[in-house]
């Protein structure tokens, strides 16, 4: 599995250490990032991040991406992308009893993506 590279992985824990749900340093200029731990497991933590937009009322991802942080190796692997607006929603990993189930292709895009959205996320919210 790809994993986040190291710029990418110092933003997502600068993020972390905020132990905030919603960061937005713009004055409304860019939209907020929201972080949330959404499952522990004894190998992994499963972070959501997420940019959010209103369409009639309802809240939209903008995109929300799913990561997980492997605790051995603290290393972060992307593999869940939502974006409302497209309507579109990729797994690119699943864990299962069976086993791990990768599209190692979808999830080295997960990664790439990630990495950059991550690096804007850093300079539009002023924490480089």
């Amino acid at each position: 599995m790809k994993t986040l590279d190291r710029k990418a992985s110092e933003i997502l824990q600068k993020l972390l250490a905020l132990q905030k749900s919603k960061i937005d340093n713009t004055d409304g200029v860019y939209m907020p990032v929201y972080i949330e731990i959404i499952d522990r497991t004894e190998d992994y933590d499963h972070i959501s991040l997420a940019h959010y937009g209103r369409q009639n009322g309802d809240a939209m991802r903008d995109p929300e991406m799913i990561i997980a942080l492997y605790k051995e190796s603290q290393q972060f692997v992307p593999y869940y992308y939502r974006n409302d607006y497209m309507g579109m929603e990729q797994y690119s990993v699943r864990w299962t009893e069976e086993g791990v189930l990768l599209n190692r292709r979808l999830q080295a895009d997960h990664t790439t993506f990630a990495n950059q959205w991550l690096r804007n996320i850093a300079t539009q919210q002023h924490l480089l």
